[in-house]
């Protein structure tokens, strides 16, 4: 049996309480942390509340039939940043336990997803969510962008996750706003609210912000970091980021 177990938006104590019963009656417990550099320090508490070692892992292994196969033997429990299902990776993990018989649960937890409502913008009011890679010398992709364009074609706010390797490696919001500005130029398009763009870093830890991307502040933001880029604003929500920096 698999169990996909959220563990929050940023600390690894921010999981379900009753996740904690579920993962004692596992045989084994694994931690995936590609998909999102969460504050894992409280590691070690979490082993000792379960009286079990914790396996860090990564994409190779999630990726692998590794999962599938220790699944259909014994109870196998994996925690994810965020919630289990926010991931593509995860619910394609779900389906072939299906398609193989195997028995899943899901234990959901907080996300970015709903996150982005502590910005005063309504949640109904999101499109399709877009990511930017990070750039390399022959790796330049722009495809991103159509979806923020279809967004705002329609009305709607557009979350564009921006992809994080450590937290050396990442891609920057004030770089992100640069590259989006020059797409924007060469396309001959003057689509987005600049002023009203909010860059958030770190949400749901103790030392989150959220800034507009016209703020010189946006240079000194530390990964997980993403953008929003609104749509059309109700009075409401104009308000509500008027009180962002």
């Amino acid at each position: 049996m698999l169990y996909l177990i959220g563990t929050g938006l940023y600390y690894l104590n921010d999981l379900p309480l009753r996740a904690i019963n579920e993962m004692k009656e596992c045989d084994e417990v694994l931690l995936e942390r590609y998909t999102n550099l969460n504050d894992i320090s409280f590691l070690g508490e979490l082993e000792n509340e379960i009286n079990k070692k914790i396996e860090v892992i990564g994409r190779e292994v999630m990726e692998s039939d590794t999962i599938l196969e220790k699944a259909s033997k014994e109870k196998l429990a994996i925690l994810i940043p965020g919630d289990p299902l926010a991931a593509t990776t995860h619910f394609s993990l779900v389906q072939e336990c299906k398609n193989r018989g195997i028995k899943t649960k899901i234990l959901h937890s907080s996300s970015i997803f709903t996150a982005v409502g502590e910005t005063g913008l309504s949640l109904y009011k999101f499109g399709g969510t877009t990511s930017i890679p990070i750039y390399s010398e022959h790796f330049h992709p722009e495809s991103f962008f159509e979806v923020i364009e279809k967004n705002l074609e329609c009305g709607y706010h557009s979350l564009v996750l921006l992809e994080v390797k450590s937290k050396e490696e990442f891609v920057e919001p004030h770089k992100a706003v640069e590259i989006l500005k020059e797409i924007e130029r060469k396309k001959g398009m003057k689509i987005i609210d600049w002023e009203n763009v909010i860059a958030m870093s770190k949400i749901g830890s103790d030392s989150q912000k959220m800034v507009k991307a016209e703020n010189n502040e946006i240079k000194n933001l530390e990964p997980p970091c993403s953008l929003i880029i609104p749509g059309k604003l109700n009075e409401t929500e104009k308000e509500a980021l008027k009180t962002i920096g």
